[in-house]
């Protein structure tokens, strides 16, 4: 007879006297709890819901700022330019604390690496709201950055714990509109905050709602790597037993800081020796530099031709967000139509280059949507051939996203966080940079040259998920990070 403990693990008694160690593992029974993928729906979309909660707050603070420049340089008499890196060291700490929390994650568990780095966030929010002078704005302002970079950076690995490949491709499309829409949507409100309340509150309101989101975490996210939950019941094996030969796969022949010594390395290897990363990367690369810029360039496109508002000129982001939810909305059909075709073609199995197809379609429209813009923006078009062009701009940004990192997850399983994680540093980096450069370029060139630049920039990745599609395989056979 098989004897279980409380959590459904087999015990084998310990009085044998030989020196083998035991290796805990999942059952394969497909009930086994320490594999998420075995949770219940209610439990999994339960976990998902705080997961796009705490991205979407934190990823709301990131760009809340970026809209009050004004107010907020003349109270602490600086530069509008020099206001502008509120948000640029936010992105920085964002950029450089990715490095290590993608690994750190693979050897500590998601669940620490959510509530920890979340509370100090929220401590160093408080800062930023209460700041009494620029110095100390833009330092608290990269101490947080750095804190919720654990949360926006392995947000990825912790869909890939709970869903299977065909469930991921359908929950994915729609969580990826909080990290994308959250830092389009703040300056929005935070304009209008800064209208009716205060510059200040924009800080508040963040503050208030990634607070809320924190407490749901720290009572009910659970922990979803397996490896951890595993590591877990092998202690409590050996607890329960007294003996010592219960490990698991955490537990190898290295210690712990050797292991993350070892792993910690694992993106800069990521982003300089995978291909597909470095393609895909710098894809990701030039949409976040594309939507951080334009929460400095609708202002002289919008407000300055047009004479519009900044409620009317907070539509152009409205419009992006629209083009991102028909973006979700269009993808489960383009992959229907794609996967019949790839199984006729591959005798019924499909490759997971499949996932790029809606990056293929969108790619042409991402640089076409730019050129648009810039070139349409003159006050004798109508501003409403604007507004369309920045639905076109929000489809194909999102289908590019949502299929990167699909793409990227799949073929890189366990060490997608660390994959994700290098990504994220390099776009988060970039866009840093371009926050501060944005206001200076179209001042500097105007705003058709400014935007023809990045047009021009969605030109050279346009091959990249074609490029991909058609030699991933090739790609994926030569990784050292992809079991085959």
């Amino acid at each position: 007879m098989t004897l279980r403990d409380s959590h459904g693990a087999i015990i084998k008694p310990a009085h044998d006297n030989t020196e083998a160690k035991i290796p805990v593992k999942c059952d394969d029974d497909g009930k086994d709890q320490a594999d998420p993928h075995n949770w219940s729906r209610t439990k999994r979309t339960w976990t998902t819901v705080l997961l796009f909660c705490l991205v979407f707050s934190q990823g709301w603070v990131s760009a809340c700022d970026s809209n009050v420049t004004k107010p907020s340089a003349r109270e602490f008499h600086v530069s509008q330019t020099s206001e502008t890196l509120a948000t640029a060291l936010f992105l920085l700490g964002i950029s450089l604390g990715s490095l290590i929390v993608g690994p750190l994650s693979e050897e500590l568990g998601r669940n620490p690496l959510y509530i920890v780095p979340s509370f100090l966030y929220l401590c160093f929010l408080l800062g930023d709201a209460l700041s009494p002078n620029f110095g100390a704005q833009i330092a608290f302002r990269f101490l947080s950055g750095l804190a919720s970079s654990s949360t926006l950076s392995i947000y990825g690995g912790s869909l890939a714990d709970l869903y299977t490949t065909e469930e991921r491709n359908k929950i994915w499309p729609v969580f990826a509109l909080s990290p994308l829409l959250s830092p389009i949507l703040s300056p929005v409100a935070g304009g209008w905050i800064n209208g009716h309340i205060s510059w200040r509150w924009v800080y508040w309101i963040g503050l208030i709602m990634s607070g809320a989101f924190f407490l749901l975490a720290v009572f009910f996210l659970p922990e979803t790597y397996s490896p951890m939950i595993i590591q877990w019941r092998a202690h409590h094996l050996r607890k329960i037993t007294g003996s010592d030969r219960y490990t698991c796969e955490l537990e190898g022949k290295e210690t712990l800081r050797q292991r993350l010594a070892h792993n910690l390395q694992r993106p800069a290897k990521f982003f300089t020796t995978e291909p597909i990363i470095m393609a895909l990367g710098f894809y990701l690369i030039v949409i976040y530099v594309v939507i951080f810029d334009f929460l400095n360039g609708f202002e002289f496109i919008f407000t300055d031709v047009w004479g519009l508002s900044s409620g009317d000129t907070a539509l152009a982001f409205l419009g992006i967000c629209l083009g991102a939810v028909i973006s979700v909305a269009l993808m489960p059909l383009i992959y229907k139509v794609h996967r019949r075709m790839s199984k006729k073609e591959n005798d019924g199995e499909t490759s997971p280059e499949t996932l790029l197809l809606p990056a293929m379609v969108a790619s042409p429209f991402f640089a076409i949507s730019i050129f648009w813009l810039a070139w349409t923006s003159y006050r004798s078009v109508s501003y409403w051939s604007a507004y369309v062009s920045t639905v076109l701009f929000g489809y194909s940004m999102t289908a590019i996203f949502v299929s990167s990192y699909s793409y990227i997850i799949i073929i890189y399983g366990t060490y997608s966080s660390s994959a994700l994680g290098s990504v994220t540093m390099a776009r988060y980096f970039v866009a840093a940079g371009m926050v501060v450069a944005a206001r200076p370029m179209y001042m500097g060139i105007g705003h058709h040259w400014a935007l023809s630049f990045l047009g021009c920039l969605g030109v050279v990745c346009l091959p990249v998920p074609w490029l991909i599609h058609a030699f991933g395989k090739k790609l994926r056979d030569k990784s050292d990070f992809i079991n085959h």
